[in-house]
């Protein structure tokens, strides 16, 4: 028997697909690009977008740092999974003593996420010369077969590149995005300059984002100042650690709650601040040094790969008149703020890591408690925060992805997500009775607490398990599930239908009044051309309830098709209210969209939406009358297939908008409409969650419709 040794090869294709796979997103690739200069000692960093949406579009990231000798670019950029920050080369950087935060050594491929096409400049602090270097992606990945045998051609350049005689420049061509729309800029500008803490300020970074041309408007509409989290309702900081002179070897925790009502209410303001030296974890979760799951007090020790950490919780009340009280004129900017900076984040050494804290994050799950006891728990998009981690203490412990996109979901993270919910759960606490308060001030009546069925369902297997009964019982309690499921979707149907039956009954009772009305006229002025468009009406509004009768199946269908019978169903209203009804889906201006969706459930809450926006762009007529001023409703509602994680139907009005937080108006019997059921959002929010889809509520300025549709924007979400 012969033995014969082969060398491992990689492909040189494994760098495309490495920078396509590893980096999630143009903002973390960006992200990684900024991580990369405050490594190396820079005190300002500039992101500057040249000629966005043009041929010639292109990204500079541009940094005052260190820089780069000739050899760390051979050595270190140049070579992919470099250790050069990592392990036991792991260091502080000379000047600020910054721990370096890139240890994959995958980082620099983040530029291949960008773009096609990359130029890196670079000057080293006390060299005299600079070096420059060239990367067109698929020409060099095509030029060879193997990795090891690519070639880059590094220039040296014999002056100096950089004012400051030091620093990096990396321009990025031939984006991988081409087309750049006004929610995809702000969102990554947002998530670039959520980057540092702004709950503690780091004077030696500074991020400027800006671009060369109109799209600088956009730049500048998002906001990042925090000077109104002093004016939030509620405020909660705490500092958790490991407290060696606990006799039990228990951790501590100091936290200060300070409850803070407007003055036009007539609440006291609260302040508390407390030590407690005893923490009991009131979710499960495995224990490090034992088999199974119990409850237990937090101990030094389950701080280890953690460290001890620091957090601070904003919440408001998006109640318009509680606004208005704190903020006065400024509601509409305040409401951007708190959707802008919703969610709780996580900082290592003030730098931000991703994705916490996102819009589509809720690591903490706190909508998912908020809506099985919507009483007892505040939502994520009412919520700012921030937990501030040690990189030093962390590093071993909560170990990032490779994607940059979180930490690894290993037992450390678990534990420390734990902890931060249960600390997250102290602060509500502590806020009971000021909510109770506040709800009695806005509603005028002591609030009655209700019990969500998923909080049943989980205290009464918790109580099965205590008494060794979850084996026995286990199957009987699915069975519950899938029946209330069923029951949901029964319920689901026949409310829709409810729903727009008593709607269209309203319209047919109306309409055939005031033919009534018509043909009591004496004599031969009776407009009979009037009186057929009436009965023609009629006949368009039975019409468009039949597939209301018909059965619920899921059928391939399109967005255009479904919105010509909710509009159907609705254009006599349209003339009633006098609405100007815009739809560039309908006229072709919008790209189609098709989906496999139950379709009378779909238009139904289509129809319960507009019947919504019917409602409160009347309610700003009635305004408008009272301070004499020009207004004209209008309803718009097209397609967009760029902005959401899935193709969107888009309705937006010029109404009043939402006074109440989104999330509100979805829970059932939850309603500011007088005499309204408070099940139309509740039962849309339901159909979209049955086809796999969301509906949300995005900021119509992020999207690209006219400016003249300021009020409510709904957008219901398929799936890809």
């Amino acid at each position: 028997m012969s033995i014969k040794k082969h060398n491992i090869k990689a492909k040189s294709h494994i760098l495309s697909l490495l920078g396509d796979e590893l980096i999630g997103s143009d903002s973390l690739a960006i992200f990684e690009l900024v991580k990369n200069a405050y490594d190396a000692d820079a005190t300002k960093v500039k992101v500057s977008f040249i000629n966005l949406n043009q041929e010639n579009q292109k990204i500079i990231i541009e940094d005052n740092g260190n820089g780069m000798f000739s050899n760390i670019i051979q050595d270190v950029w140049l070579t992919i999974g470099t250790d050069f920050k990592r392990g036991k080369n792991r260091k502080e950087s000379p000047l600020f003593n910054r721990v370096s935060f890139g240890n994959k050594g995958v980082g620099r491929l983040a530029v291949h996420k960008l773009a096609k096409k990359i130029t890196l400049e670079t000057q080293a602090r006390n060299d005299m010369f600079s070096s420059r270097l060239e990367i067109d992606w698929p020409k060099l990945i095509d030029s060879k077969e193997f990795i090891q045998d690519l070639e880059v051609d590094v220039e040296t350049i014999g002056e100096a590149l950089f004012e400051d005689g030091h620093g990096t420049r990396i321009i990025l061509n031939n984006l991988a995005t081409k087309i750049w729309t006004k929610k995809t800029l702000k969102d990554l500008v947002r998530k670039v300059n959520n980057i540092k803490n702004p709950f503690k300020q780091n004077p030696n970074f500074e991020i400027i984002i800006e671009a060369n041309d109109y799209h600088d408007e956009w730049i500048k509409e998002v906001s990042d100042s925090i000077e109104i989290l002093e004016d939030s309702l509620y405020q909660f900081n705490f500092e958790i650690y490991q407290d060696s002179n606990n006799p039990n070897g228990l951790v501590s925790v100091k936290f200060k709650y300070f409850f803070n009502p407007p003055k036009q209410t007539n609440l006291l303001k609260r302040e508390e601040e407390i030590i407690i030296n005893e923490i009991h974890i009131g979710t499960l979760f495995k224990d490090i040094d034992e088999e199974k799951e119990v409850f237990h007090f937090l101990r030094n020790k389950d701080l280890d790969g953690i460290g001890n950490f620091k957090g601070q919780f904003y919440v408001y009340n998006q109640n318009s008149n509680l606004l208005k009280m704190n903020f006065g004129g400024q509601i509409n900017a305040i409401k951007q703020f708190i959707k802008d900076n919703c969610g709780i984040k996580i900082f290592r050494d003030n730098i931000r890591v991703y994705n916490y804290g996102e819009p589509f994050d809720d690591w903490l799950g706190l909508d998912l408690d908020k809506i099985q006891r919507a009483g007892d728990h505040f939502g994520k998009k009412v919520t700012v925060g921030a937990i501030e981690l040690n990189l030093k203490d962390s590093n071993d412990g909560l170990i990032e992805k490779t994607n940059r996109e979180g930490f690894i979901d290993n037992h450390i993270f678990e534990k420390f997500r734990f902890i931060t919910k249960d600390l997250f759960y102290l602060f509500e606490k502590q806020a009971e009775e000021d909510k109770d308060l506040i709800e009695e001030f806005l509603e005028g009546t002591k609030p009655i607490k209700k019990v969500g069925f998923g909080d049943t369902i989980k205290e009464l297997e918790i109580k099965l398990k205590s008494k060794d009964l979850d084996k026995e019982l286990s199957p009987l309690l699915t069975r519950i599930d899938k029946d209330y499921t069923a029951m949901r979707d029964i319920m689901v149907n026949s409310g829709m239908t409810g729903l727009n039956l008593g709607v269209a009954f309203h319209e047919v009772d109306r309409e055939v009044r005031v033919i009534n009305q018509e043909l009591n006229i004496e004599g031969n002025n009776v407009d009979l051309e009037s009186i057929k468009d009436k009965i023609k009406n009629l006949v368009q509004i039975l019409e468009s309830l039949s597939p209301l009768l018909r059965q619920n199946k899921s059928n391939l269908t399109s967005a255009k098709k479904i919105v010509e019978i909710a509009i159907k169903r609705n254009i006599n209203r349209f003339k009633y209210h006098n609405v100007v009804f815009s739809s560039p889906l309908l006229s072709n201006e919008n790209p189609d969209i098709t989906f496999k969706v139950p379709t009378n459930l779909l238009i139904s809450s289509i129809s319960n939406i507009i019947d919504n926006s019917l409602y409160w762009t009347k309610a700003k007529v009635d305004l408008s009358v009272i301070n004499n001023e020009n207004y004209k409703p209008a309803i718009y509602i097209g397609t967009d297939i760029d902005s959401f994680e899935g193709p969107a139907i888009i309705i937006a009005d010029n109404g009043l908008g939402f006074s109440v937080e989104p999330e509100y108006m979805t829970q059932p019997f939850k309603t500011k409409k007088s005499g309204g059921m408070g099940l139309g959002l509740y039962f849309s929010d339901v159909v979209m969650n049955m086809v796999g889809g969301k509906l949300i509520f995005p900021d119509s300025l992020d999207l690209n419709i006219p400016k003249a549709y300021d009020g409510a924007c709904i957008a219901l979400v398929f799936p890809k």
